[in-house]
């Protein structure tokens, strides 16, 4: 009876678990990792996430021709790392219904009082995906430049840039390379 009992905990373990793999685990070199399930009812305009057609859970990031960028992750270099870094991953989940989305899965690095960029770069999605209505992993590995400050902050967003069409984001993790 404990056997079978241990059995069926093992199978309903089992079935809890998820095939989709979202590859969000979480290191010392984690910047951020998101699967916008906990923005929904937080300070975030709504219309920012799309319920429904997620990679994993309920929520994903979106743009489309009302939305030009998504809700965007922002924080200062000095709470990131108290070291400074040259390299970062993004890494993320795009879903793309045709060869009209062609947005950007983008980095910047921002001078926190004017906005002034001092660095930005991202995933050109339309260059990259070439496979539609299916949820495609992306990555990038950046340089950052040698004179960004502890002071300016790390964006990060989803742009819709010339895309016709919608696009969704979900997973998305920065991680730092070195």
């Amino acid at each position: 009876m404990k056997a079978y009992i241990g059995l069926l905990g093992l199978a309903l373990l089992g079935a809890c678990s998820s095939d989709k793999d979202t590859d969000l685990k979480i290191d010392d070199k984690t910047i951020t990792t998101n699967d916008f399930e906990s923005l929904a009812g937080w300070n975030t305009d709504p219309t920012t996430l799309d319920k429904g057609r997620a990679h994993s859970g309920q929520y994903a990031i979106i743009v489309d021709g009302n939305r030009e960028f998504s809700v965007t992750y922002n924080a200062p270099l000095a709470q990131i790392s108290n070291r400074k870094f040259k390299k970062v991953l993004l890494e993320g989940w795009v879903f793309l219904p045709s060869e009209r989305a062609t947005g950007v899965l983008g980095i910047q690095i921002v001078d926190a009082e004017t906005g002034k960029e001092a660095f930005g770069d991202g995933i050109k999605l339309g260059d990259e995906v070439k496979t539609y209505k299916k949820w495609v992993p992306v990555k990038k590995e950046f340089t950052l430049p040698d004179n960004i400050t502890a002071v300016q902050h790390m964006k990060m967003s989803l742009w819709r840039a010339s895309a016709s069409d919608f696009i969704l984001a979900d997973d998305v993790k920065i991680s730092i390379v070195e």
